[in-house]
C-alpha cells in the first residue's frame, strides 16, 4: 500500500519519526529522486532492533562524502529513538557490484533542539570530544570516516539551525518562514502570483455587503498559487482617525480581510502612499488582523527596522525572499507609520546580504506617475540598478494602469501591474482591463517562467479571460513593452544562472502572416528624422492629429537615452525624458532635500 505521496508533510514527518521504513525512505528521496538518486531502507538482518541498512543506487556515482552527510541529516531530523545505526550501502542502478559501503551510529538519546543554539553548540563540542576519544581507541581507517562524518554532519545540523531557519540581513537576523499552504505537493514546482492595487474601502466595500468572498470568486488562479501577493492600499482597522496624506478615508472593518483570505492572499505589500499618513494604531490593527488571518505583510511597522524586514518564505524547499519600497520624499509624521522608503544604499545592502542565503530575490516598488503607460528613466535606472545588485524579479505598482515589462541582464522588470481590486471616491470605475503576473520557479535545475495572464474586471471582480479578449490585453501590454531594448514577451522561461532566456507558448499572441516567430510591436509610425535637420519635413500629413503635432514639433523623435543602446557617453548622462511615451507629457518634479 504506497500511501506516502498523499501524506502531509506533518504526517509524514510523525510516520517517519515513529520507525516506519516506507515514510523514512519518502522522506530521503524526495530529495534525492530530482538528483538521479534512490535510496531504499531496510531493517538490518544481524543488526539490533535500531539498525537499518540503506541501499542507495545512482545513474553517475556523486561524492560520497557528501552523500552519506546527507542521510545522516535526513535522519537526524526524524529524530526517531528507534534509530541507533545505519548502513549505507552505495551502488550503480541495475548493478549487483557493491562500491562502498559505511556504517554510522546515531546517537538518538540525545534529542535537540535546534531553536536552542547555544545547547545545541555546547553540545557539539561534547560530541566532538567523545569521538576524538573513540578516535585513540579503535582502527584509523574507521575512525577518521566517522569523525568526518559525525563532526560535518553536526556541523551541517548546527549550521541549519542558523543559517536555514535563519538568515541574517543587513539590519538584523530574520526567521525564514516554513510555508505549508501549498496547492500541490508533488509538484516540485513553486507559483508565484502578483496582483497590482487592491482597495477594498467604498465603493467596494459597499457592493460586497458582507459576501467577501465575492471580489475574487472567479480567480482559481490565486488560490491555486503556492504564494500570492497584491499592494494593500487601505488599511483594516476599526479606528476613526484619519490619515495627515489622504483627503478621504480609505480604512475598512478588519472583516474585510476576509476577502483577501477567500482569495488565496498569502503576502500584501503596505509601503504605499495609501498607508503612511494613518496612526501608528491603525498600522499595528492592520498588521495583526493579517497575521492572525495567516496573510504575512511587509513594507510597514512601528519601526524603521521593522518596515525594512523581509519576509524570506521556504516553499518546497525553496527560500524566496520579499522586499518592498516606496519610491518618495514625503516623510513619516510624528505618531504615524514607519514605511519602508526607498533608498538606493539601502537598497543594495538589503540585496547583497540575502544574495548568498536565499534561492530567490522578489522587489516590490510602489513608484511611478499615475495613468502614466511608460516608466521615467528615473524608474528605470532604480529597476536595473536593482536587477544590478543580485535582485531576480522586479514588480511594480501605482501608476493604476499596466505599463511595460523588459528583460535587462537575463532578469525580469514589469513596471506596473495596474489596478486590481479597487475602489476609489473620486473615480469610481469598477470596469476596467488588466493583468496579474504568474511566476513558476524551478530550483533543478534552477529556472524561472514568467507570464502575464490577462484579467478584464466586471463590478471590481477580477476574472482571467481567453480568447479575443485576452489576446487584446496581451497585445497592449507588448506595444507598451516595445520601447525597451529587449522587451519582455509572454511567456519567458529564464536561465538565471547563464543569464539566458527563450520566449515560449508564443501562440498566445498575434503573429505576423505565414511568421513563425512572433513579431514585437511598435507604437505608431512618427516622422523620420530630416536628413538637412532644418525642421522641414515633407512626410507628415497634413491632418496629423493635435497630439502627435505636439510630440513632433521639430518632425524628428529618438529614444530616450536609457532605452537607446547606440546612445553616446554625452547622451546617457541625461537622466531625464525629454520625450516621453506617455500619454500625458508629465515633468518630473525635484526630490526635497531631507
Amino acid at each position: 500500500m504506497n500511501y506516502t505521496p498523499t501524506l502531509s508533510r506533518t504526517s509524514l514527518f510523525e510516520l517517519a519519526h515513529s520507525g516506519d521504513f516506507q515514510a523514512i525512505s519518502h522522506w530521503i528521496n524526495k530529495q534525492l529522486k530530482p538528483q538521479g538518486i534512490s535510496a531504499r531502507i531496510a531493517k538490518e538482518t544481524t543488526g539490533s532492533l535500531g539498525s537499518l541498512q540503506v541501499l542507495v543506487e545512482f545513474q553517475r556515482e556523486p561524492p560520497v562524502d557528501k552523500l552519506i552527510k546527507f542521510i545522516c541529516h535526513q535522519l537526524a531530523q526524524v529524530n526517531s529513538p528507534l534509530l541507533e545505526r545505519v548502513k549505507i550501502v552505495g551502488r550503480l542502478s541495475g548493478s549487483q557490484n557493491i562500491l562502498w559501503k559505511h556504517s554510522v551510529r546515531i546517537n538518538s538519546s540525545t534529542k535537540r533542539n535546534l531553536n536552542k543554539q547555544s545547547n545545541l553548540a555546547n553540545k557539539t563540542d561534547n560530541l566532538k570530544f567523545q569521538t576524538f576519544r573513540s578516535l585513540m581507541l579503535i582502527g584509523s581507517a574507521v575512525a577518521a570516516f566517522i569523525l568526518g562524518c559525525w563532526v560535518s554532519y553536526y556541523s551541517v545540523l548546527l549550521r541549519h539551525s542558523i543559517s536555514d531557519k535563519w538568515v541574517e540581513t543587513a539590519t538584523e537576523k530574520v526567521q525564514v518562514i516554513n510555508h505549508k499552504k501549498i496547492a500541490n505537493p508533488n509538484d516540485d514546482t513553486v507559483t508565484l502570483m502578483f496582483g497590482g492595487d487592491v482597495n477594498l474601502s467604498h465603493p467596494v466595500s459597499n457592493l460586497i455587503k458582507g459576501n467577501y468572498k465575492l471580489p475574487f470568486a472567479k480567480m482559481d488562479e490565486y488560490r491555486t498559487a503556492d504564494l500570492a501577493i497584491v499592494n494593500l492600499e487601505n488599511p483594516l482597522t476599526r479606528s476613526t482617525l484619519k490619515s495627515t496624506t489622504q483627503p478621504k478615508e480609505l480604512t475598512v472593518d478588519p472583516n474585510y480581510v476576509k476577502v483577501l483570505t477567500s482569495g488565496g492572499v498569502d503576502l500584501v505589500n503596505l509601503a504605499n502612499d495609501h498607508i503612511i499618513g494613518y496612526t501608528e494604531k491603525s498600522l499595528v490593527e492592520t498588521i495583526e488582523t493579517l497575521e492572525n488571518a495567516g496573510i504575512h505583510s511587509l513594507g510597514a511597522g512601528k519601526t524603521k527596522e521593522e518596515a525594512r524586514r523581509p519576509k524570506i518564505l521556504e516553499v518546497k524547499g525553496q527560500k524566496i525572499a520579499y522586499l518592498n519600497y516606496y519610491d518618495t520624499d514625503i516623510q513619516p509624521t510624528a505618531g504615524s507609520v514607519n514605511i519602508n522608503i526607498r533608498n538606493n544604499d539601502q537598497i543594495a545592502s538589503d540585496i547583497q546580504n540575502l544574495r548568498k542565503q536565499v534561492d530567490w530575490i522578489i522587489v516590490n516598488y510602489h513608484w511611478g506617475v499615475e495613468l502614466s503607460e511608460y516608466p521615467g528613466d528615473w524608474q528605470m535606472n532604480i529597476a536595473r540598478m536593482t536587477i544590478d545588485q543580485g535582485a531576480d524579479l522586479v514588480v511594480g505598482h501605482h501608476p493604476k494602469v499596466l505599463q511595460g515589462a523588459e528583460i535587462y541582464k537575463g532578469r525580469p522588470i514589469v513596471y506596473s501591474l495596474g489596478n486590481f481590486i479597487f475602489g476609489d471616491t473620486s473615480n469610481q470605475e469598477s470596469d476596467y482591463k488588466t493583468a496579474v503576473l504568474k511566476v513558476s520557479l524551478s530550483s533543478k535545475p534552477e529556472k524561472m517562467k514568467i507570464e502575464f495572464l490577462p484579467v478584464e474586471v466586471n463590478q471590481y471582480q477580477p476574472q482571467i479571460v481567453k480568447g479575443e479578449k485576452g489576446k487584446e490585453i496581451l497585445k497592449h501590454i507588448a506595444e507598451i513593452s516595445s520601447v525597451f531594448h529587449q522587451p519582455m514577451r509572454t511567456p519567458v522561461a529564464i536561465d538565471p544562472i547563464n543569464k539566458n532566456f527563450n520566449f515560449v507558448g508564443i501562440d498566445s499572441l498575434p503573429r505576423e502572416p505565414n511568421s513563425n516567430t512572433l513579431s514585437t510591436p511598435t507604437l505608431p509610425k512618427l516622422p523620420e528624422k530630416s536628413l538637412e535637420g532644418n525642421g522641414d519635413s515633407t512626410d507628415s500629413p497634413a491632418q496629423n492629429s493635435e497630439e502627435e503635432t505636439s510630440m513632433n514639433t521639430n518632425n524628428s523623435f529618438s529614444l530616450p537615452p536609457i532605452l537607446n543602446p547606440q546612445a553616446n557617453s554625452e547622451e546617457a548622462q541625461d537622466s531625464f525624458i525629454q520625450k516621453p511615451f506617455i500619454k500625458q507629457p508629465f515633468i518630473e518634479l525635484p526630490r526635497l532635500q531631507i
